[in-house]
């Protein structure tokens, strides 16, 4: 059986490796958080679309066998339809001054 005092020194020589640990954890965590952050200052939507089409492309669900490209064109497609309809009434150009102006409606107009 072992003594108290080797007991507290196999005690203390793990929590030292612990608090290492610790560290080591923190100091990894850091320069992950200043990558991920530089790496989002730097990409755009269209580097992120393409990313995205890239991984789709990869994936199991892709069972047309559609290439990166090919789903990057369709991405691009459905979100410029997406933002035509949302825009809606205020994508429509407005009247010009030189075109004709239709006749009033007198039904309406007049009792």
């Amino acid at each position: 059986m072992k003594t108290p005092e080797q007991i507290q020194q196999a005690i203390d020589s793990l929590h030292l490796r612990y608090e290492q640990s610790l560290r080591a954890l923190d100091e990894a965590l850091t320069k992950l958080e200043l990558l991920q952050s530089s790496v989002n200052k730097n990409s755009s939507p269209e580097d992120e679309l393409q990313e995205a089409a890239r991984l789709m492309s990869m994936s199991d669900l892709n069972k047309e066998d559609l290439s990166a490209k090919a789903i990057y064109e369709m991405m691009v497609k459905t979100s410029e339809s997406e933002v035509s309809s949302k825009a809606g009434f205020w994508a429509v150009p407005l009247p010009k001054s030189d075109d004709p102006k239709p006749a009033p409606n007198k039904r309406y107009t007049t009792k």
